[in-house]
């Protein structure tokens, strides 16, 4: 019997960064009236398992038209805020009754190659940012954005039988990657199948780097919002580290190649500021590190730490406290720099006003 969606949706997300940080309340009181935000929550018991600093605002932005492969489906558009300065839109599409799982497959390869999707989510994004610009302590323009495709199934339609066979019956790997045509080879097929999770017999999750499935009759939205979490994380490393490499080029920029005057203070300035720049980002850096923590071995920690292991997350930190440790060295560079130069200044006024006492006296000995 083949295997259908009976109920379910797909969660599309697109991840911007809107500033370098975000007062929620602020964005809270901004939408009172409407009432269309809500904070961050889990329904699980076992949410003891994670620690987090400041939940984001989800605000619903409406309902939109989506074109989906040959036809036109309303999709609710949701804004999800976070203190550390990104927002996440997330487009929740309804699956429609009976969509065979090849069906599923071919509506995946569309998302991953639709480019209207990728135009409307930053339209609406920079309207966002607008409206909350009064909570935004410094508004940012970065280009780089994050994606991720959640497909998320309530109910299959007919009998699918234990879960942890699923596998053998649908082409799991084939929706994760949108392949419709592709036969996926067997050890790509284990990669992805090797982040499989499961909390209850019931329900079933396999995430990937780039999308994810969710099987879950309850309909909770923990996991994919546990995801989400992990996504914002990961566009803020990328932010940073982009970030450093400017100011790292900037500084060098400064540095190499030009001869800097007897009494110029470019050193002292190119200083000051390397060491501003370390502690503004070794802070902004920790604070996006410590808004969401893993405590134990819970459903919901696991799946958190499976999604930073793709995300990479160990190779983005690696990065971006390499280039710290460069900019310290940098900032260390150039205060020896400047301790040096003044030192030479001074050993020069010095000369000087010996020469200006010795000078007369020489003099007087002569005449």
């Amino acid at each position: 019997m083949e295997v259908k969606v009976k109920r379910g949706k797909i969660l599309v997300y697109r991840v911007f960064d809107i500033g370098s940080e975000v007062d929620l309340d602020k964005v809270e009181a901004l939408f009172e009236d409407k009432k269309l935000k809500e904070r961050f929550k889990l329904d699980r018991k076992h949410n003891m398992s994670l620690i987090i600093s400041s939940s984001p605002v989800s605000v619903q932005l409406g309902n939109f038209d989506i074109k989906l492969v040959d036809e036109s489906v309303s999709a609710e558009l949701i804004a999800k805020v976070w203190h550390f300065g990104t927002v996440s839109l997330c487009f929740q599409i309804p699956i429609k009754e009976g969509t065979s799982w090849p069906e599923l497959i071919k509506i995946a390869s569309w998302i991953e190659n639709d480019a209207e999707i990728e135009i409307f989510a930053r339209e609406k994004a920079k309207e966002f940012q607008t409206d909350i610009r009064t909570a935004i302590s410094v508004p940012s323009d970065w280009a780089t954005h994050e994606d991720y495709v959640t497909y998320f199934i309530q109910e299959f339609e007919g009998p699918v039988g234990e879960l942890t066979t699923l596998p053998e019956k649908i082409d799991i790997p084939a929706l994760i990657l949108a392949e419709p045509r592709e036969l996926l080879s067997d050890s790509m097929k284990k990669s992805i199948l090797e982040n499989q999770f499961q909390y209850s017999k019931d329900d079933l999750v396999v995430a990937d780097w780039n999308s994810a499935l969710v099987v879950d009759p309850s309909g909770s939205m923990d996991v994919p919002l546990v995801i989400e979490f992990a996504l914002n994380q990961l566009l803020e490393m990328r932010y940073y580290d982009d970030l450093l490499d400017q100011r790292l080029n900037t500084l060098y920029n400064e540095v190499v190649g030009r001869k800097k005057g007897l009494f110029s203070n470019k050193y002292s300035r190119l200083a000051e500021e390397a060491s501003q720049i370390y502690l503004e980002i070794s802070e902004i850096v920790e604070n996006v590190e410590n808004s969401f923590k893993t405590v134990g071995d819970f459903y919901l920690a696991t799946i958190f730490r499976a999604s930073s292991k793709r995300f990479r997350f160990d190779d983005w930190q690696r990065s971006i406290n390499d280039k710290l440790g460069n900019l310290a060295e940098v900032s260390r560079l150039l205060h020896s720099e400047v301790n040096e130069s003044r030192n030479q200044t001074m050993e020069m006024i010095i000369v000087v006003l010996i020469a200006i006492e010795v000078i007369p006296f020489v003099y007087n000995l002569l005449h």
